[in-house]
């Protein structure tokens, strides 16, 4: 079966289900080309490594202890937690949803394989993602390269 359909339909219609997830075949791809320029994209990834790597965390597992009880493959567990470019594969999102009792939609979200146009949960991804980074001090090391750094911008 062969469909008709030009992309910009496809577009026409995806943005009728305003707030609705999008998974159809191509259109995730196409929604995210066309997004590709938007200055307020969302770090739905990074929410997505952040709540996997603190939930990990959280149940005091190991990266191998995590990966054996959610029944997913250690060395894509290890891409997730530390490649933002990584998109994972279904089946692992839906092991590890399971695992940590999340609804499978949402994570899928989060971790680039479905989207959605739900304001709340961009910003509720958007305040997980920042606040859940912890906050130390700086190494003399670090702190004398910002000051020096800092002193360089002001000066020019």
């Amino acid at each position: 079966m062969k469909m008709n359909q030009s992309s910009k339909w496809l577009m026409e219609k995806a943005e009728q289900e305003d707030g609705c997830l999008v998974s159809v075949g191509g259109l995730v791809d196409s929604l995210e080309q066309s997004e590709e320029a938007a200055t307020n994209v969302i770090p739905f990834k990074y929410a997505f490594i952040r709540f996997v790597h603190l939930a990990r965390r959280d149940r005091k597992l190991t990266l191998d202890q995590f990966a054996e009880r959610a029944d997913v493959d250690l060395g894509e567990l290890l891409r997730i937690e530390t490649d933002e470019h990584y998109t994972p594969a279904i089946r692992t999102v839906h092991q590890i949803a399971g695992f940590l009792k999340v609804p499978e939609k949402r994570l899928m979200v989060l971790a680039g394989l479905l989207k959605v146009k739900d304001a709340q949960f961009q910003r509720a991804a958007l305040k997980f993602a920042a606040s859940s980074e912890p906050v130390e001090r700086l190494s003399q090391e670090e702190h004398a390269a910002l000051e020096e750094y800092v002193k360089f911008l002001c000066d020019r």
